[in-house]
């Protein structure tokens, strides 16, 4: 017995050492770096000074708005380091009884920095909660776990990849002992696998440098030749319906040599093997190209679903022509010198959208014209003359008007 421990802890200082070096094959080739797309250890170049435009506050907001639906129930899984609660929704279509249910579970906001993994999980969200036919079938099969934001002290002290002992949290799963918000996590997933209802899927939200939609596949000599089969299936399956904005299965390549023995996918692999459909997804990490994050999270509900065989013989509706006027955050946000400005227009109409200082003084017209009802977007790219600093920008439609505020840094 002793020996066979001797050679376990053996297996698992040298898995871990070669992992240090966060070698990943992306697109065909070897490359050093973390599948969030950032060099190993990197941080982003300054602290946010808005929490990248979605604050704890923000997140205790949208808890209320929430907690009103009969499909959801919020409680906390545990504390962090600096005592905030890491919030859970638990959404089907009785939260107060789960049996029989096929469990899904997905955590985002693990890196502060990388919001937009977070608003695909918001959207999944969104959709969880409406009341058409694709969501009523998923909330009769299925209960979603949700944490939508599982390091808030990094959130608010404006740390982009670590929490509030300065630890990254995505990497420190074996490592003893476990920092309190990977703890609270591992804790629950324990619960969850011993349970009636394990959980058969877990996505970890993140956003990638790489400015791509990908999921992060695990070779099968860190996994099996059986898992590997199975994850080609389930990433090109939630590709199928998005087949323009997520790449192919081989275009991140993770574990060509082993298991990592430090991501929370290494956890479910190496304690419960192919049983749990265990993936990193990666949105567009302030890109030209982010956006669509309802198209993303329809695609990644849809794969589901297919994945585990549950059939919902209902078109999930596209919403081609929004519901309502919607002025989108700015992103990437802060910016220099360009950003992508979205909006959605119920209707076919005038619209403008102007920029202006702090005090209110008009710097420039951004979009001036008639445009369909849709979705739409610009990119703005500033003037050189303009310094570093909070502005503003309106977007205005009859009697509409919305305003958003964006960060410029030199």
């Amino acid at each position: 017995m002793t020996k066979l421990i001797t050679i376990h802890l053996m297996f698992f200082f040298i898995s871990s050492f070669l992992y240090s070096q966060d070698l990943q094959l992306v697109d065909g080739n070897f490359v050093k770096m973390d599948k969030c797309g950032f060099p190993p250890e990197s941080e982003s170049q300054v602290n946010s000074i808005d929490n990248w435009g979605y604050s704890y506050d923000s997140l205790l907001t949208d808890l209320e708005i929430w907690r009103q639906s009969p499909y959801v129930k919020i409680d906390s899984i545990g504390l962090s380091v600096q005592g905030r609660p890491l919030w859970q929704l638990t959404i089907t279509s009785d939260p107060n009884n789960i049996a029989g249910k096929r469990t899904v579970y997905i955590h985002a906001r693990t890196h502060p920095q990388e919001t937009e993994g977070f608003w695909v999980t918001k959207e999944i969200i969104k959709i969880l909660l409406t009341e058409n036919s694709f969501a009523q079938t998923v909330r009769e099969n299925c209960v979603f776990y949700i944490v939508p934001m599982y390091n808030p002290d990094g959130v608010e002290l404006g740390y982009p990849r670590r929490n509030a002992n300065n630890v990254d949290l995505e990497s420190n799963w074996f490592t003893f002992p476990n920092e309190p918000e990977v703890a609270a996590l591992k804790a629950r997933f324990t619960e969850l696998m011993a349970s009636p209802n394990p959980i058969e899927v877990e996505l970890n939200m993140h956003s990638s440098s790489l400015c791509k939609r990908y999921f992060v596949y695990h070779d099968s000599t860190g996994t099996s030749p059986q898992f590997a089969v199975m994850q080609q299936q389930f990433i090109e399956g939630v590709r199928s319906y998005y087949p323009t904005g997520i790449e192919p299965w081989n275009y991140y390549v993770s574990w060509t040599g082993g298991n990592p023995m430090k991501y929370p996918e290494s956890w479910f692999w190496y304690y419960h093997g192919e049983s749990v459909m265990a993936l990193t997804y990666e949105d567009m990490y302030q890109c030209s190209g982010t956006g669509n994050f309802n198209v993303t999270a329809k695609a990644i509900l849809r794969g589901v679903m297919d994945y585990m065989n549950i059939p919902t013989e209902v078109e999930l509706s596209d919403n081609s022509i929004p519901s309502e006027f919607t002025l989108e955050q700015n992103y990437p946000n802060p910016f220099n010198p360009t950003t992508k400005i979205s909006w959605q227009s119920p209707v076919s109409s005038w619209q403008t959208i102007k920029l202006y200082d702090l005090m209110g003084r008009e710097i420039e017209t951004i979009i001036n014209g008639y445009f369909e009802a849709g979705y739409h977007s610009t990119l703005l790219t500033v003037n050189s003359s303009l310094s570093s600093g909070v502005y503003f920008y309106r977007l205005q439609a009859g009697n509409f008007t919305q305003t958003k505020k964006m960060i410029l840094m030199r």
